[in-house]
């Protein structure tokens, strides 16, 4: 890119309509929010407890929020709950009593949060158990899925399309909130200062199992025309043509999650998520606990790929 130009950055990150934030995700099946223990506490069913969380490998500690279920609906209080949180590595037998810690929630009620300060092993099962003194009891079997690595291929470039498949290698089961992340610069028209952006594409059940993991076929030049599209929403006037959309980078992101991590459709609708039987894992008890972490790549596709999708090339500039 041209040195002599001045070079001003607003970062804009741009969903579409159809995919929810990872934030919002969280917010509809780990119990962060009023709405959840209203709808999951179910009186009559005689099971114990509702569990919410998820286990990382990239947190030092774990946590799960855990509601009791009562006959009456009542928001929770901050004494002590009858309930004792144990987890157990079904692999090496490590054992841990969880900790409980009290918090003032989304909707400014009070929370049960338990605790325990350990990191998920990638690849193991664990076991976590939430007991009552009267021997009841809710548990719910997690595994947490294998490391895995991003590796993009080669493009492919046909007629009427430009294809970069992304092979995700691990043995994961799944991938949640899949996103394409585009850095792109551009100039306003009659103005000098180089603009510096980042358009956020959602790749919502594109991905394809394969032998060894995933594939992720980034399809460069229908996200050129999302990425256009976009900014002629932020830019009234137009860009400048003779500077085009340059492709800084692209980054691939996701959640690698464990099996049972699947909303229906693999779009987070809080409307669905807060039923209770819509991804619901837990052992006598409702609820959801997941495992999984956070994967990213960042590259600059070939020359002659970025090019033939629509985009400028840095090296042009």
């Amino acid at each position: 890119m041209s040195r002599s130009i001045p070079f001003r950055f607003r970062m804009i990150r741009r969903f579409a309509q159809s995919a929810a934030p990872v934030a919002l995700a969280m917010m509809a099946f780990l119990g962060l929010s009023a709405c959840e223990e209203d709808v999951v506490a179910v009186t009559g069913t005689g099971v114990p407890y509702s569990i919410y969380g998820v286990l990382s490998p990239q947190l030092d500690s774990q946590w799960v929020r855990v509601f009791p279920v009562e006959e009456i609906l009542a928001p929770a209080a901050p004494e002590p709950l009858d309930a004792q949180v144990v987890s157990i590595d079904r692999m090496t037998g490590e054992r841990y009593d969880w900790r409980d810690s009290v918090i003032i929630d989304f909707a400014n009620q009070y929370a049960h949060v338990y605790y325990a300060p350990f990191q998920a092993r990638f690849g193991h099962t664990y076991e976590i158990a939430v007991s009552r003194s009267d021997g009841a009891k809710s548990s719910v079997e997690v595994t947490v899925p294998s490391e895995a690595e991003i590796l993009p291929q080669e493009p492919v470039i046909r007629l009427a399309s430009v294809v970069q498949p992304v092979l995700v290698r691990g043995d994961v089961p799944g991938l949640v909130q899949v996103e394409v992340n585009y850095a792109i610069a551009y100039k306003v028209a009659n103005e000098t200062d180089i603009e510096s952006d980042h358009i956020v594409i959602p790749y919502i059940l594109r991905h394809e199992k394969t032998d060894g993991g995933w594939i992720v076929p980034i399809d460069l030049r229908q996200d050129f025309l999302e990425v256009v599209s976009n900014l002629a929403d932020l830019v009234d006037i137009g860009i400048d043509q003779r500077v085009g959309v340059i492709l800084l980078n692209v980054t691939l992101r996701f959640i690698a999650a464990s099996e049972a991590w699947d909303p229906p459709g693999g779009v987070f609708d809080e409307e669905v998520l807060i039923q209770p039987n819509v991804m619901r894992n837990v052992r006598n008890g409702f609820g959801f606990v997941g495992a999984g972490y956070r994967l990213r790549k960042q590259w600059l596709p070939p020359v002659e790929a970025v090019e033939e999708a629509g985009f400028r090339s840095p090296e042009e500039n």
